[in-house]
């Protein structure tokens, strides 16, 4: 990179390649999921060469080009580093503007506004480390959904879900549940999370479907349309760290078992599945961005992940993964994976549900995996909440 901005014969500084975007001035691979250490690095070692003092007794013309690197650099360095201005430019480079008066989402105003209640009635510093922490995590999941939006124009293909799968029928998993909701009040009831059918009026699901929005104004497909009745989260949930991501959920009318409908078998409490063991993921999440539900249902097959390997990596990112999560994929391969709209859904091992889906970095990523509840870590949470809401 540094020898490409001198000439091959004189070694003058030549002038900045107005075609070059900020990416390619830093010499660093055009991405959201950049590394910072990597920019900051390549920023120490261009200035090394372009400080304007370096050309002090050349030429005018070299002092003039070396000012113009110099000053090119520090606003590259300083657009790239910034999570919001990285995304901001990326949306430049690809013809697309914000306008200057574009309001802000009046629910995320919303969630600021309480935000800053919370600081103000905070009673203490520890609650303020608290909430500084949770603030965090919540930023981290926002840049999360940003680095999703923005993987398919990387040079990997971003890939949605159950992604790298092939079309299946309900016959061969008639345990599963779809899980739908009225979002608009349109009676358009859209596909939202999935689940697998537990009794005749109770389906096993993830908390997070429902933590924006505890409502029963949302149906479950189990062969017919159901309404829900009760909604039961784990009562140790955390929306922000996704630590005891399950729900329960109770349906309005029995189900009527047969052929396409069947109550599903859950692992037994404390019981581990072996590193590297095949698991099958199944769910009707949308299979490109922004793309429709697929009409027909996707499964795929992919491997249990050491735990210790999952934990470290997202750890890179700041996320904890607890003794209650369990990581599958293909470690160092875009997907497969679980991602919008299969949240909840279930991972088969040997016809038993092993894990929900429950949250990854991104869909398909290469090196962090897809993250899951891990069923045999609540089984006793889940046969004894039955037992109380029947």
């Amino acid at each position: 990179m540094i020898s490409n901005l001198f000439c091959g014969n004189c070694k003058a500084l030549q002038a900045p390649d107005k075609g070059n975007n900020y990416f390619k001035i830093m010499g660093i691979k055009e991405s959201y999921d950049l590394d910072e250490i990597e920019l900051a690095n390549k920023y120490k070692n261009l200035q090394k060469y372009l400080h304007p003092d370096k050309f002090a007794t050349r030429d005018k013309m070299e002092q003039e080009i070396s000012a113009q690197y110099s000053s090119l650099v520090n606003e590259a360095y300083k657009t790239l580093l910034e999570p919001l201005a990285r995304g901001i430019y990326m949306l430049h480079l690809r013809g697309k503007k914000i306008p200057e008066k574009t309001e802000i989402d009046k629910e995320f105003l919303m969630k600021i506004m309480e935000k800053n209640e919370e600081v103000e009635n905070a009673a203490s510093k520890a609650e303020i480390m608290q909430l500084n922490e949770e603030n965090k995590t919540v930023i981290k999941d926002l840049q999360r959904q940003v680095s999703s939006a923005f993987f398919d124009v990387n040079s990997e293909r971003y890939l949605d879900k159950v992604i790298q799968g092939s079309p299946t029928s309900i016959a061969k998993y008639p345990v599963l549940a779809q899980l739908l909701l009225d979002a608009w009040g349109s009676q358009e009831y859209l596909q939202h999370c999935a689940g697998i059918i537990l009794t005749s009026r109770h389906v096993l699901s993830a908390a997070h479907c429902f933590q924006y929005n505890e409502n029963t104004k949302r149906k479950t497909r189990g062969g017919a349309m159901h309404k829900l009745k009760t909604i039961i989260t784990h009562e140790d949930f955390n929306k922000y760290y996704y630590t005891n991501d399950i729900a329960i959920v109770i349906v309005s009318k029995q189900f009527t078992f047969n052929n396409n409908v069947k109550q599903s078998t859950i692992i037994k409490q404390g019981v581990e599945i072996n590193v590297d063991s095949p698991c099958q993921l199944v769910g009707w999440g949308v299979l490109e961005p922004d793309g429709p539900q697929p009409d027909q249902l996707q499964h795929t097959i992919l491997n249990i992940i050491d735990h210790k390997t999952c934990e470290y990596r997202y750890s890179t990112i700041g996320a904890v993964i607890q003794d209650s999560m369990m990581c599958a994929g293909r470690l160092d391969t875009a997907g497969p994976d679980g991602c919008f709209g299969d949240s909840g859904g279930p991972l088969f091992y040997k016809g038993l549900v092993v894990g929900l889906v429950s949250f990854g970095y991104s869909c398909g990523h290469k090196y962090y995996p897809g993250v899951y509840t891990k069923v045999s870590h609540f089984t006793n949470w889940v046969v004894n909440t039955v037992k109380k809401n029947k």
